[in-house]
């Protein structure tokens, strides 16, 4: 699934070179390195199916958030039990990150690098899914969900697993 969205990125870009990112991507958090994601990109084997549809960054509560690309804030506020904030990009992207609360309304132009919000605590009834405070920071195109390590560098190396019976060992 992994190797399917990467070639789909690739092979989408020059097909069709409008759609490609005409500015560079980033991570979210100040002095951020890709080494430092704690829960990788996991895509679901289904559609609806379970997976991790984004990278998990460890950060202490308050911690400034930055617009990883530049373009226009789609969404700001409420998903679940904590506070979203989404970027459209390019011409069909989107990053999201969580937990973040802004001040800053849909349709906000940000810059790539501006301060867009403030790690904050999610509402009590939230399970996180990291040991301690962290961001989960996605991407996505009209396609479905990736990595944004596609984009910023850093995708951890594939690794072969048997299938069926063979990987019961």
């Amino acid at each position: 699934m992994k190797l399917a969205v990467l070639v789909s990125l690739v092979l989408g870009n020059l097909l069709f070179p409008s759609q490609t990112v005409a500015e560079p991507i980033v991570l979210p958090i100040l002095g951020a390195i890709p080494e430092d994601v704690i829960n990788q990109y996991e895509g679901p084997l289904k559609p609806y199916g379970s997976g991790h549809r984004g990278i998990d960054l460890a950060v202490e509560i308050g911690t400034e958030v930055l617009a990883p690309a530049a373009g226009t804030i789609s969404f700001s506020g409420a998903v679940g039990y904590r506070n979203t904030i989404t970027i459209k990009f390019g011409s069909s992207m989107s990053a999201s990150i969580e937990p973040v609360c802004s001040d800053l309304p849909a349709g906000t132009y940000v810059g790539l690098g501006e301060p867009i919000g403030r790690v904050c605590l999610a509402d009590p009834n939230y399970q996180w899914h990291c040991y301690f405070s962290c961001i989960h920071f996605g991407t996505r195109t009209e396609s479905g969900y990736f990595s944004p390590l596609a984009l910023i560098g850093g995708l951890p190396s594939s690794r072969l697993v048997p299938l069926g019976d063979q990987a019961r060992g």
